[in-house]
């Protein structure tokens, strides 16, 4: 399946790229047949023409041959719609500028390049640092960067089931605000049922309830009710067959509601004041280079050492849960 995506990507990129010559072979003979013993007209319009096709395609060349294939979509649309709006503004101008004559349409393609120019000197650092550092999306909230990340973990469940090497590491205060939330596209409950039957590697690392009403304080809520809700979904997870040994209590509350798939990580900041729920997620993805990118930074820092750091669940609190 990976490498039928593979290919698909690849027959995607070298029709986008034919596309790109396209364009800047036939804004090339525009510009060559300007120079031909045409009318003075005619000689201006495709010229025009030619001099909006050739820069901006080999723009989007140079740019598409460096970046990741997530910048290529984004460079690719920006550059799409600005032709196809400079392109539609020239055509209103050109209708304008017949009856008075065709002086000035040199210089308003060329502001419609230095248009486009400035406009692609903007986007390319910031698409540029997202490729590098895996940025795969932000959401406003942790429900929608939950029915977004709901793929990436039922595939995780799938390749489980097929005996592929699977993992969800799962870092909360008392995972309440994954159980609990629902969608069109997210049922936490049904989901976390189907990820402990996959039989995954499967990590939840939850907030000592000793220290838990410290995070309580902070979103207003009432004492013992943190606890509270730790004690009782751990039950539930009982329930449903999580072992023991795979939830930890960690002492200190989380800065980061966070999930981890091998190649994937949800990542919700907590505020000070209120339920990280509420508060904007990031997406990011694995990338090559270990040293670099967020997915492997959190991994060690958010996951691994704070796991090794922490003691199983005792067996009395998990006998009274």
């Amino acid at each position: 399946m990976e490498s039928k995506y593979k290919s698909q990507i690849k027959a995607i990129e070298r029709l986008r790229e034919l596309l790109v010559w396209v364009f800047i072979v036939v804004g090339a003979l525009l510009i060559f047949i300007s120079f031909m013993s045409i009318p003075t007209e005619a000689q201006t319009i495709t010229r025009g023409f030619g001099l909006s096709l050739v820069p901006a395609g080999i723009v989007t060349l140079i740019l598409s041959r460096y970046a990741s294939s997530i910048t290529e979509m984004l460079l690719r649309e920006t550059v799409e719609k600005t032709i196809r709006d400079r392109l539609l503004v020239d055509m209103q101008r050109l209708d304008s500028i017949v009856s008075n004559g065709f002086e000035t349409v040199d210089e308003r393609v060329k502001q419609g390049i230095d248009q486009i120019e400035h406009d692609m000197q903007g986007i390319s650092p910031l698409f540029s640092a997202a490729s590098k550092l895996g940025l795969d999306n932000v959401h406003l909230t942790r429900g929608l960067a939950l029915s977004y990340f709901n793929w990436f973990l039922a595939e995780e469940a799938q390749k489980a089931i097929r005996g592929e090497p699977a993992r969800v590491w799962i870092v909360a205060t008392s995972i309440k605000g994954l159980l609990e939330a629902t969608s069109e596209h997210f049922d936490g409950q049904r989901l976390m049922e189907r990820i402990v039957d996959s039989g995954c590697n499967l990590r939840i690392m939850m907030t000592n309830p000793n220290v838990a009403n410290f995070r309580g304080e902070q979103e207003q809520r009432a004492e013992g009710e943190i606890p509270n809700d730790i004690k009782m979904n751990i039950s539930y997870l009982k329930r449903i067959n999580v072992q023991r040994d795979q939830i930890r209590f960690y002492k200190g509350t989380p800065t980061v509601f966070a999930i981890a798939t091998t190649d994937r990580m949800l990542l919700n900041p907590y505020p000070y004041q209120t339920q990280a729920f509420r508060s904007f997620s990031l997406v990011v993805h694995k990338t090559l280079n270990p040293n670099s990118d967020i997915f492997h930074q959190y991994l060690l820092y958010h996951f691994e050492e704070p796991w090794e750091n922490t003691e199983t669940i005792s067996p009395d609190y998990w006998k009274d849960s």
